[in-house]
């Protein structure tokens, strides 16, 4: 099996490269090891490396600050989720998340091309923006299309519908929770089909199947953090427990 770096596992990989960011790959440990184990050149060649002395020496982890950057909403509209609460919710899915993303940014929703809220979008390469909803009730014209209804009530939200329009209510924290797992990790579930394939920009999946791809990864993310919730294994001030 190769030895290479570039054939890391992507969890192993990502929390190496994290910790360090703008580190030489010749300083690390298993290159440092494998070099420490050359013989020595032949007199008249290049001049060997300097000894190492610590047969496995160790390059200081340290996690760079990742940026979250915030635009005030308008009048009428909010940001569901805060800075800390992405944060916190990065920091609970650990560095196979965050690594490829350049940050999160939560914009005004000004401009938009389409219809209706919009939720979130992913900026490659890896930026994922988070934009102001309407302060709820939500009120829209019609009925919703059974896939969107479906999503809503899967997501906490209360959903009723008359002739002409529909009414969306979201109690307690269902919108923080709706904007972090289906907006911002379904964004995330995007990301890490680009990065991980070493293509950032060049769409490396048909729209269906990359949609089906961050639903589940969204959807898988949220059950792990509801099974950390319901076990109350360390304190976090959003009053989720984080693994």
């Amino acid at each position: 099996m190769s030895r290479s770096l570039h054939t890391d596992p992507y969890p192993i990989r990502a929390a190496r490269r994290l910790g360090a960011p703008r580190g030489r790959r010749a300083a690390e440990p298993t290159v440092l090891r494998r070099r420490a184990r050359q013989p020595e050149p032949e007199l008249g060649t290049r001049p060997a490396p300097a000894p190492v002395d610590d047969p496995q020496p160790r390059v200081p982890i340290r996690e760079s600050p990742f940026p979250v950057r915030e635009s005030p909403a308008r009048p009428g509209f909010l940001h569901p989720a805060s800075v800390g609460d992405i944060a916190r919710l990065l920091d609970f899915f650990g560095p196979e998340l965050r690594y490829g993303l350049r940050a999160v940014e939560l914009r005004q929703a000004v401009g938009a091309d389409r219809p209706g809220p919009l939720l979130a979008r992913l900026l490659v390469p890896g930026v994922v923006i988070l934009h102001e909803q309407p302060r709820p009730p939500w009120i829209v014209p019609g009925r919703l299309l059974p896939g969107s209804r479906s999503r809503l009530l899967r997501a906490g939200a209360r959903v009723e519908s008359t002739a002409m329009s529909t009414r969306i209510d979201w109690p307690g924290t269902t919108l923080r929770d709706f904007m972090l797992f289906d907006g911002l990790l379904h964004e995330i579930g995007h990301h890490l089909v680009q990065h991980g394939t070493g293509k950032r920009t060049a769409r490396v999946r048909r729209t269906a199947d990359h949609e089906r791809y961050a639903d589940e990864f969204a959807a898988r993310c949220r059950q792990r953090w509801a099974a950390a919730a319901t076990t109350g294994a360390a304190r976090n001030p959003t009053g989720v427990a984080r693994g």
